[in-house]
């Protein structure tokens, strides 16, 4: 099974004709995951691979890839967003360069680039992730990579893509499929991290896609949130975990959460209760959301080889808990300077803005804002900008919209990419979540120029 998405037949061909491909894909759940899937069908094919992990493509990126000597390119979950950047790329090294990608492309015009890509095909970026993309360029290199298909379900859950299945058919048939042939199993639970094999309290404690007011990084309050509800730790000296729970206490703990949420005007029941994936890596069962959630870890603690390596079965799983625990308690200790510091925190009519400076990390803000956005941190409704200094003292920034300005004709990997033209920078990703670069000490007049925008297009 796959789509015959236009580039497909190309791509081959040209992998085809090379012995090396040099392969470039993004740091979070999706572009890992599709970095595994093209590492592998590569090296199956008998191919060399060098693999770098990148935030974002920017110029710096492509002058050091044009010192290297490549007979081909292949972009993962990025590039699209940058056609200018690759055109120039590939005529500087004399070589093709392939992008599966689903962010907007940057511009319609003809290129010399091969794109796999749904959105050049009328379709929306939503509808399938970076890993999908990349596994129907797998599946057609030879179909015997269809084993790899549990990862395309991985990478679309890391890009919250599964909260609308039944909206979008490419990844509604990739389910269909992989459950079919065995490789993904689905049922019904409460999807939380941690369900297969951390201690009850531990999944609350560590939850923040669903966020829970009062309980998300406060072990002690989740240990007597579950004592309220007469929910036993331990099964004897045993620790039990979310599958361990009877249906009752399952019932229990997931109406118990909803209303909590609901008391703190988070009101969505369906982020709590739902579908489950379970994938199997060296024989070793894991729900796909814990991978998702694993990997970008792994992605922004800046140790994205070791979550290819672990989705591959190359490494043990025990190194990314180590890397997640890190994750977990840098996410805690961002959120609670947010909440201390809303004094910081510009709110104008149709946005936040936390200019954080150094004080979250640059590979954390756009995860520090999307936990914003879905909970009630900040009052709903509302844009919110991040900006964090970067380590090469540009400053970054992350935007996430809500569906009602989405709704309005608000697009913000258009607003992004045509305001960081005022200031030297570059910016791109999708119509609710976007990012850019911009010069260090120009926040205050790019806050303006939002202001300016939302003002004209709100």
């Amino acid at each position: 099974m796959y789509f015959l998405f236009n580039g497909l037949d190309k791509a081959v061909e040209e992998i085809n004709k090379v012995s090396s491909v040099r392969l470039v894909s993004h740091l979070d759940a999706d572009g890992i995951s599709a970095a595994a899937i093209a590492l592998s069908a590569l090296t199956r094919a008998g191919k060399r691979v060098h693999l770098s992990i990148k935030k974002q493509i920017t110029p710096e990126i492509i002058e050091e890839l044009k010192k290297e000597e490549n007979e081909l390119f292949l972009f993962t979950d990025l590039g699209s967003g940058y056609m200018e950047l690759l055109e120039n790329l590939g005529k500087a090294c004399n070589c093709k360069i392939i992008v599966c990608d689903h962010h907007i492309p940057s511009s319609k015009k003809d290129s010399a680039l091969i794109q796999i890509n749904p959105v050049l095909e009328g379709m929306k970026e939503d509808e399938i992730s970076g890993a999908g993309v990349t596994y129907f360029l797998a599946n057609k290199m030879n179909p015997a990579n269809k084993d790899l298909i549990f990862l395309a379900i991985v990478g679309a859950i890391g890009d919250i893509q599964d909260e609308n299945w039944e909206m979008n058919g490419i990844n509604e048939n990739i389910v269909k499929e992989a459950v079919k042939m065995g490789f993904v199993r689905k049922e019904k639970g409460i999807r939380l991290f941690g369900r297969m094999n951390r201690p009850v309290h531990k999944a609350l404690e560590y939850s923040t896609n669903p966020y829970i007011p009062g309980i998300s990084g406060d072990e002690s309050a989740a240990i007597q949130f579950l004592s309220n509800l007469g929910i036993e730790l331990k099964n004897g000296e045993t620790w039990r975990t979310l599958k361990d729970l009877s249906n009752e206490e399952t019932k229990k703990l997931a109406t118990a959460i909803i209303c909590e949420r609901i008391r703190e005007k988070e009101s969505c029941p369906e982020e709590i209760f739902g579908d489950i994936y379970t994938i199997k890596i060296n024989n070793e069962r894991m729900d796909a959301r814990e991978m998702a959630t694993s990997l970008n870890a792994c992605g922004r603690m800046d140790q994205a080889s070791i979550g290819v390596l672990s989705v591959l079965g190359f490494n043990s799983l025990d190194k990314m808990s180590g890397i997640l625990s890190g994750y977990r308690k840098m996410i805690t200790k961002y959120i609670k300077w947010v909440k201390e510091n809303k004094e910081k925190i510009q709110e104008t009519s149709y946005a936040y803005y936390i200019n954080a400076g150094e004080e979250i990390h640059e590979n954390f803000i756009g995860t520090i804002i999307s936990i914003c956005h879905k909970s009630s941190i900040l009052n709903g409704g509302k844009i919110i900008f991040g900006m964090a200094e970067t380590e090469d003292g540009k400053i970054k920034v992350s935007a996430r919209a809500p569906k009602n300005l989405i709704e309005r004709g608000l697009n913000l990997k258009d607003m992004l990419s045509e305001l960081t033209q005022d200031y030297d920078g570059y910016g791109g990703g999708h119509v609710a979540a976007a990012g850019a670069f911009i010069p260090k000490g120009k926040e205050k007049e790019f806050t303006d120029s939002c202001e300016n925008y939302l003002k004209g297009k709100l």
